[in-house]
């Protein structure tokens, strides 16, 4: 799997803390820095191509078809992609994800990812009101988040994802249901839902701190997640991890990978990547830093001796690799099985797990767990990040 990390948006939204710059000074740059990161680095995946690419940001819905190309030309030159993608409807085609912001998405702009071996967009739509959009710094209306899914749809994109964002100070539980509504009234076959979260060093962050903004509700957090579960799944969608929901055979094949450790390279400043085995590496989110180291690496000895400075990297320790599979493992709704522990990580982690575990299935938060799969319930979900730590091992 591949991951790029397209660091440019044109505004700040008062949530993010994803790295980002409104400056679009190095953005030339940090393209050439991004080619050559997947020439340098090609040798750290498997050879043949890859199941899936991820556009992500900031904002990749700003890159220009001539942007969008050049990228693309290394993908084919480099092996990452078939020179000729197999069709959408074979087997093996990659799944090919651009996250885009409504806004960006003019009809020329939709013809430009239409012509593109782009075949997914996820689309930040956050919400259908304007009064969340504001509060929120987003740089489209209400009005263009509708728009932008139907003219996504008209020009042939069937795999359509949608962010939206609950829980938050301006939105009711009115607003909230309406949300829900429109989004299936327009039929996209995957939605990630996620509660507002306010973060240290955001423009969000700052405001609750200085007492200006009321801090977020956890009963309507509990409430809007309820109406949201309750909905989708009345409507045919799959909840197949604690924030992402899917109509049949939709799931994101790309986040799907993250999730069962798959090994995946992390292109671009800030971005993460993992073997799939120990070593997570993850390069320096800073753009004129990455631009300018990338513009001095003229070989592989030239790369490695940029580590610490353009990247840094860990190895996860055998305690790591099984939490991470705890936490995992419990965020989906094929949950964590007993003999799958075992065979991974031992019978000791395995008894581990199962003894760490009894308060919670005896407080209802598991499903049937008497033949050793253990799946949140709905209570359970509601409490996940809990639940999962209860089992680590520390």
């Amino acid at each position: 799997m591949l991951y790029l990390h397209i660091p440019f948006c044109k505004q700040a939204c008062s949530y993010c803390n994803f790295h980002f710059s409104t400056s679009m000074k190095t953005r030339d740059a940090v393209i050439d820095g991004i080619r050559k990161e997947l020439q340098m680095r090609r040798p750290e995946l498997p050879s043949g191509p890859v199941s899936s690419v991820y556009f992500g940001g900031g904002t990749p819905s700003l890159l220009t078809a001539e942007e969008l190309e050049r990228i693309f030309t290394v993908l084919r030159n480099e092996g990452y992609l078939a020179d000729t993608p197999p069709h959408k409807d074979t087997p093996n085609f990659p799944e090919i994800t651009l996250e885009a912001n409504p806004d960006d998405l003019s009809e020329a702009n939709i013809q430009v990812l239409a012509n593109s071996p782009v075949n997914r967009l996820s689309i930040g739509i956050q919400s259908f009101f304007e009064e969340d959009l504001r509060f929120m710094n987003r740089a489209h209306s209400a009005d263009e988040a509708r728009a932008a899914v139907e003219k996504v749809g008209r020009a042939g994109f069937d795999d359509v994802s949608i962010d939206l964002i609950y829980g938050g100070q301006t939105t009711s539980d009115e607003m909230w249901a309406e949300n829900l509504r429109i989004a299936t009234d327009l039929g996209v076959n995957h939605i990630s839902a996620y509660a507002l979260t306010v973060e240290p060093r955001t423009a969000l962050g700052v405001r609750v701190a200085k007492g200006k903004v009321a801090d977020t509700d956890d009963a309507k957090f509990d409430r809007h997640f309820n109406m949201l579960v309750d909905h989708l799944t009345a409507h045919g969608y799959r909840h197949y991890e604690v924030s992402n929901f899917c109509l049949p055979g939709h799931e994101s094949r790309h986040n799907s990978g993250y999730w069962s450790g798959q090994p995946y390279l992390g292109i671009g400043p800030g971005a993460h990547g993992f073997d799939g085995l120990r070593t997570r590496k993850w390069n320096v989110s800073n753009n004129a830093a990455y631009a300018k180291a990338w513009a001095e690496i003229h070989s592989p000895e030239d790369y490695a001796a940029a580590d610490g400075f353009l990247y840094d990297s860990e190895s996860l320790t055998d305690h790591d690799r099984y939490n991470e599979y705890i936490m995992t493992g419990l965020r989906r709704d094929i949950g964590v099985s007993v003999s799958d522990l075992e065979r991974l990580f031992g019978k000791e982690k395995a008894r581990y797990f199962v003894d760490s575990q009894q308060g919670n299935v005896d407080a209802g938060l598991f499903q049937d767990s008497s033949e050793g799969i253990y799946r949140l319930s709905r209570a359970g979900i509601m409490r996940a990040d809990g639940v999962g730590g209860d089992g680590f091992w520390v």
